[in-house]
């Protein structure tokens, strides 16, 4: 049989934890001579090169690092006394050689920890998070706040990192390591905790709306079952507050920072922690937060402290969850601390009518004044919060059955939603429908108008039936539930939506009814809005414009704006202003005069950003329209309007007014010396093959307008001989020409040149108050040049022959003269689309050019045609003497940052 050597087992008995290092050490001081020294107790187990080895790394390191080695040295030597603890020798170097690491999987050279980013800082230590090379994880590591702690601060240090060590609970941050950094300083590493802690989510609003009062019941039991299992292990912990509780993002709750512990004499911690500098005891002085100390601890009564000190901390977090609010401030001086004690924290449900009796009595009872009338222990309270979670329970299937009703609402309100579009765009159709029918026509033409009139009124019962099971459904919600703030917000936007409709329609006692009923409903939103002002920020790129405001008001059946008013220089944050329609307008010397409208609601924000560009940059004849988000069509009483939307229009120049025949004849005249047949082809004309020319050439053989086009009592407006005729738009062009155009100007300026979109089109015309024509909301014949503008024959006018057909940002001519191509088909087929079309080849028929948009009323039409919401469809090919088309030119991308403030 084959005996071991019995050094050999004595060491595997030791790694298999089957023998404590005290005995391991008392036998092999009985193998050793008696007295003999520490190396050779170490040789009698030990291979002598090893015990060199060992004692050169302690030698090493303590020279080193002497303003850390030296106390943990202390505190690892022989500690005198009745105990008779063993010597203990510093454990530095005690681990494998250099080589052996080499050999090491997963080893690096270097320091093990490296830093990421700072998580915080507290009083005396700081925390970051560092990758622990060795295990490849991230792991908060916390080191002391001085770079020159003294002894008593590295003591208490390692203490708070030991004593957390040994309190392995759920609810508190497991420590994984305990060492020295290459500078000396003592650290130990733990569990990232992320998110935020209890302090930030009481302190902040935002937060707090994520944190309901059952779920930070929950929260608030997990720490107190914590803080019971730190005091069955006799560890008080001396700084309970909102700040040390931590919440992590899958909910995970932990109390944290045990750097202010004590611990009682028969603490199964302090048994372990035997041989180290012994830890503060209860009943020795302590530290803590002002606002969270019990008043024993405030007196110094250190006879007194215990656990129950602890609990008073819990009573005023709890109170701080009920209430929103401190029950007695944060003096730092401990004689108003006393004197807010002896006054008392007035009840919770004095401040939150809402809070419960029972959590109440128990947050009253946890901050008595006297130790002995507060609960026994953390355990009994996690208890009585979990009681009253569970009568929670009736009430949250009390708020459910609320909630499953507020949710059967949706489809009711849903549908009434959608019966309120249907019946307003019907109302748009039956009114277009109806314009086209005569009163002395037949009923079977008269039949369709009458089906859609049936339809509304249909709709409108239907409409009616829904918004009655919505209400219905949210008021039997409020039975269950009369805190419900689903279903008071739901009647308050049906209301709402009901007042709005009053206000649109102009029904004053019917507003004021709906309106009454949202605020008895209204968790706030709608009432403010009802008297909020309106608040505007904007910012320009380059900054440091002048920002004035313009109020439109109506004069005259016109939106006129009125005085300036000097806001500041951008950027603006939150400037009030009246609610209303209003023509912003930014200066800055070097860049054209930005027109920046907008429409500003009842208690609405408006964030806007505009760049300013210099007069180069935009170009003589175009109008600069800045970006922004626009509501676009939704007017009843145009033609085919795009549905009612929000849309974000980019910046983008147009046109001040139509393309001329003065402008259109430079393209002919240019294309006369390269291709006089493709000039022909492009001259305006009626359909192919007709002689209905609008010009010829000219004796130079240039291209000039006939000298008829303006006839009558015409050409006593506009004489002929003061170049009238060049002034006219032009017409009798297709689609195609009018591209053909842009692609010629594009290429003669070196700017990208092309056809307006539709919304690009729309938000020139009516700004940012949805306006139905560009100059306000109603019609006015003398406005616009349409078929009843002028007592004679009508026909074309030069451009800006109406001074008040202007939109807001300075565009003219877009409510009537010329209807104008499009270069897209809104919701249907995109600009670029179109473009890829080639152009249809000569014996291509009309129908089959396919289908483009025109917008803007014509001086042949009538008023619906100069809504600038009003949309119609032509054929590509389409020629027509009120068939024109205006140009709009992209702007170079914003130099981010490479203008100077002005």
């Amino acid at each position: 049989m084959k005996f071991r050597n019995a050094r050999e087992v004595a060491l595997e008995a030791l790694a298999r934890g089957l023998m404590s290092p005290e005995e391991f050490w008392q036998l092999a001081q009985i193998a050793a001579e008696p007295n003999a020294p520490p190396e050779q107790v170490l040789e009698t187990v030990l291979p002598k090169e090893r015990v060199v080895a060992l004692t050169r790394e302690a030698v090493a390191t303590l020279q080193a690092f002497p303003q850390v080695a030296a106390p943990i040295a202390s505190e690892r030597a022989t500690v005198p006394g009745d105990e008779g603890d063993p010597p203990v020798s510093v454990e530095l170097g005690t681990g494998p050689s250099r080589r052996e690491i080499s050999l090491l999987p997963g080893r690096f050279e270097g320091p093990r920890y490296s830093t990421v980013e700072p998580l915080g800082r507290g009083g005396m230590g700081k925390v970051v998070a560092a990758l622990d090379r060795e295990i490849g994880r991230i792991v908060a590591l916390k080191t002391m706040q001085k770079p020159d702690p003294d002894r008593p601060m590295i003591r208490r240090f390692l203490q708070e990192a030991r004593i957390t060590a040994q309190l392995e609970h759920p609810n508190i941050v497991p420590v994984y390591d305990l060492g020295a950094l290459d500078d000396g300083q003592p650290f130990y590493t733990m569990r990232v905790v992320k998110k935020q802690s209890l302090g930030d989510v009481l302190d902040r609003p935002q937060l707090r709306e994520q944190w309901p009062m059952v779920r930070l019941l929950g929260a608030f039991v997990q720490v107190c079952r914590a803080l019971a299992y730190a005091h069955a292990r006799g560890v008080l912990h001396g700084d309970i507050k909102p700040d040390n509780i931590l919440l992590g993002d899958f909910g995970e709750v932990y109390l944290a920072d045990w750097g202010l512990a004590k611990l009682h004499r028969d603490s199964v911690v302090r048994q372990h922690l035997r041989g180290s500098q012994p830890p503060p005891a209860f009943g020795s002085p302590t530290g803590g937060t002002p606002g969270y100390l019990a008043p024993e601890v405030a007196l110094g009564l250190w006879s007194e402290v215990d656990q129950r000190s602890d609990l008073f901390a819990l009573g005023v977090i709890l109170y701080e969850i009920l209430t929103g609010k401190h029950p007695f401030g944060f003096a730092a001086d401990a004689h108003k601390m006393v004197q807010a004690y002896e006054k008392g924290a007035t009840p919770p449900r004095q401040l939150t009518a809402s809070c419960p009796l029972l959590l109440e009595d128990l947050c009253l009872s946890l901050m008595a004044r006297a130790p002995g009338e507060r609960p026994k222990s953390a355990d009994l309270v996690a208890e009585r919060v979990e009681e009253f979670l569970e009568g929670a329970k009736e009430r949250e299937r009390r708020r459910e059955e609320a909630l499953r009703l507020c949710e059967q609402a949706t489809e009711p309100v849903r549908r009434y939603q959608e019966l309120e579009a249907e019946r307003r765009q019907l109302g748009g159709v039956a009114r277009a429908v109806a314009k086209e029918i005569a009163a002395w026509e037949s009923v079977e033409r008269k039949r369709a108008a009458w089906r859609i009139e049936d339809r509304i009124a249909e709709a409108d019962r239907e409409g009616a039936l829904a918004l009655a099971q919505a209400i219905e459904l949210y008021t039997k919600a409020l039975g269950y539930d009369s805190e419900c703030q689903p279903a008071h917000q739901g009647l308050a936007e049906l209301y709402w939506s009901r007042a709005i409709s009053a206000e649109a329609e102009r029904r004053p006692a019917a507003q004021i009814y709906y309106e009454a009923l949202v605020l008895e409903h209204d968790t706030g939103h709608f009432g403010a809005l009802l008297r909020a002002e309106a608040r505007l920020s904007l910012s320009s790129d380059p900054p440091g414009a002048q920002v004035f405001a313009q109020r439109y008001t109506e004069q005259d059946r016109v939106l006129t704006a009125g005085a300036e008013r000097f806001l500041g220089r951008t950027p603006l944050s939150d400037v009030r202003l009246d609610p209303g329609s209003y023509l912003i307008v930014l200066k800055a010397p070097g860049y054209r005069d930005v027109r920046y409208p907008v429409a500003l609601g009842r208690g609405s924000r408006h964030d806007g950003r505009v760049t300013l560009y210099r007069d180069d940059e935009i170009g003589p004849g175009f109008i600069y329209v800045p970006g922004a988000t626009v509501t676009l069509g939704g007017d009843p009483d145009a033609i085919d309007p795009i549905p009612r939307q929000d849309v974000f229009v980019g910046d983008f120049a147009i046109a001040e007014f139509p393309v001329t025949i003065r402008e259109y004849c430079e393209l002919l005249d240019e294309l006369n010396e390269s291709d006089l047949g493709l000039a022909q082809k492009r001259a305006p004309h009626d359909v192919r093959g007709s002689e209905g020319m609008a010009v010829r050439r000219g004796p130079t053989g240039a291209w000039e307008p006939l000298p008829d086009i303006i006839e009558g009592e015409a050409r006593k407006l506009f004489p002929p001989e003061e170049g009238h005729l060049w002034r006219l738009p032009v017409s009798l062009v297709d689609w195609f020409d009018a591209r053909a155009y842009c692609r010629w100007l594009s290429a003669r300026t070196g700017a990208p040149i092309r056809l307006p979109s539709e919304v690009e089109w729309e938000k020139a015309a009516r700004g940012a108050d949805g306006r139905f024509f560009p100059w306000g909301d109603h019609f006015d014949a003398t406005f616009c040049k349409m078929r009843d503008s002028r007592p004679f024959l009508q026909q074309p006018e030069p451009i800006g022959s109406f001074p008040k057909d202007v939109s807001p940002y300075g565009v003219r001519d877009l409510a009537g003269g010329m209807r104008e191509w499009v270069g897209d088909l809104f919701g249907e087929k995109t600009a670029a689309e179109l473009d890829a079309e080639p152009e249809p080849d000569p014996h291509t028929g009309r129908g089959e050019s396919g289908f483009r948009m025109v917008r803007s009323g014509l001086w042949s039409g009538d008023a619906s045609w100069t809504r600038a919401a009003s949309r119609g469809g032509l054929y590509g090919l389409t020629r027509g003497m009120g068939l024109g088309f205006r140009v709009v030119k992209e702007l170079p991308l914003h130099r981010t940052g490479s203008q100077p403030r002005v």
